[in-house]
């Protein structure tokens, strides 16, 4: 089968106790089958506390991605993280020892199309100094490996999988087209999302446009977008959705708060929100620095269009690219204005870290936002355009 990731995923390694956060604390951390019948046969004091730190899930077997997970320590820390931030059990057993959660975190995988597609999330913060520590165009890395998927594949299933690596394909190079301004690209990627979208709802995958077509009718969208735009109230509509999200971290409690501090005070939050974004979105020009958002978006649109192989739903996963976009932009006005109006790589590190870490990998925050996607106004075509545009 095909292996695909982006060029930067063969730099990546974890620097362990190095880096500014750990990957070991925040959430959940299920253990696979093969990693607890191992666990459960190592032997001495070491293997004593493995055991005595493992839970098993109360949940319908039907229900369950893995049926034992890690009891968490203060601060929903692994209990095998130490104090200096390593792994306790890389260090008494070696890396081989890790559980499948432990060992591939923070890559993304998706499998489909007899291909294997990895990915490296900026949650963690050395893969978001991959991710926007660079400004050339990322490129994808395409080989044949000796694998099969364990699962089959009819030929129904593989066509459709080539039209929506297709049109994934084409959605990035959208993205990545440096004549054009970054803001109208993320507006063509959203066009192009809906003539994807359309082909899929007529069982058409196979005349999923390769080449996106411009005219008169996205002039007229861009004029109608711009006349109706409402920034503010489109701002407080996303915080709302964003703010019913489970909390996975402190940090982004805290980040939402100082936003709601800052923005949403009852006499000055509009005009400060107003004046910072346009102060921002200039800053950013001035700098040089919207590669930043072009990175941003091809990472997710690589990560979620191809996702829509299962439920055919590739407007619903260009939504939460953008949305997500919109949000992080969001976040970066906080951390500019609180800057004295400065802005840095490192910023959208740091804040790509903290949103991928609520977001990304929560499922049930996934499902909430997919809801208010595809019920909520604010985040339709026209509206999404105008929050754009």
């Amino acid at each position: 089968m095909k292996l695909r990731y982006p060029d930067y995923y063969k730099d990546f390694s974890c620097i362990a106790g190095k880096c500014e956060d750990t990957c070991c604390a925040g959430w959940e951390i299920d253990i696979d089958d093969k990693s607890y019948g191992y666990y459960m046969e190592v032997p001495g004091t070491f293997g004593e506390r493995i055991r005595n730190s493992i839970k098993e899930y109360q949940m319908d077997e039907e229900d369950a991605y893995e049926c034992h997970g890690f009891l968490l320590a203060e601060g929903k820390r692994c209990p095998f993280l130490n104090e200096d931030n390593l792994c306790d059990i890389i260090l008494e057993l070696g890396e081989e020892a890790l559980c499948d959660v432990c060992t591939y975190t923070p890559r993304n995988f998706l499998e489909y199309g007899n291909a294997r597609e990895i990915s490296i999330s900026p949650s963690c913060a050395e893969a978001g100094r991959l991710i926007f520590g660079r400004r050339e165009k990322v490129t994808f890395t395409e080989q044949e490996i000796p694998e099969e998927l364990d699962f089959a594949e009819g030929e129904e299933e593989l066509k459709i999988a080539a039209a929506v690596k297709e049109a994934r394909d084409r959605a990035v190079a959208i993205l990545q087209d440096r004549e054009v301004d970054i803001y109208q690209r993320i507006y063509n990627f959203l066009f192009y999302a809906q003539e994807v979208q359309s082909c899929l709802n007529r069982n058409e995958a196979g005349q999923i446009p390769v080449i996106y077509r411009e005219g008169a009718s996205v002039e007229q969208a861009l004029f109608s977008c711009k006349k109706a735009s409402r920034r503010f109230t489109y701002f407080q509509k996303r915080m709302k959705s964003f703010q019913e999200l489970d909390c996975i971290n402190d940090e982004w409690g805290y980040f939402l708060e100082r936003m709601e501090l800052l923005f949403l005070e009852e006499n000055s939050g509009q005009k400060r929100y107003d004046a910072t974004l346009k102060r921002f979105i200039a800053y950013m020009k001035e700098k040089d620095l919207e590669y930043l958002w072009e990175q941003f978006m091809v990472y997710y649109a690589f990560l979620f269009l191809a996702r829509c192989v299962d439920g055919l739903n590739f407007w619903g996963k260009a939504q939460f690219c953008v949305c997500s976009f919109l949000m992080v932009q969001d976040m970066s006005l906080e951390r500019f204005y609180q800057n004295g109006e400065s802005f840095t790589v490192e910023d959208c590190v740091d804040i790509a870290r903290i949103y991928a870490k609520e977001v990304e990998h929560s499922q049930e925050n996934l499902e909430f936002l997919e809801e208010e996607f595809l019920f909520e106004e604010i985040y339709q075509f026209k509206a999404l355009c105008a929050q754009v545009i």
